[in-house]
């Protein structure tokens, strides 16, 4: 398993994955309930499993160590305009 304090690849997805949490719970208020359900399990689902996929290891890799696909899920966020 990688180690998130001293792998930059890790670290990025913890910092993206927590700012992500921290950005919503400073406006989930403004949100309307729909809207708010839908950024929720985008965080708590999508992202923290594309963490972890990183952390142990299950992103395909280049012959440099990078993920070859280090940008996180954003499918479920084009229903919100719905």
């Amino acid at each position: 398993m990688a180690d998130e304090m001293h792998d930059p690849e890790m670290s990025y997805r913890r910092g993206y994955h927590q700012s992500a949490l921290q950005l919503f719970d400073a406006i989930k208020h403004c949100l309307p309930v729909r809207q708010r359900s839908i950024v929720h399990a985008w965080i708590v689902e999508d992202l923290l499993k594309w963490r972890v996929a990183g952390l142990k290891g299950e992103s395909k890799r280049n012959h440099d160590g990078s993920t070859v696909m280090c940008q996180p899920p954003k499918e479920r966020l084009s229903s919100i305009g719905d």
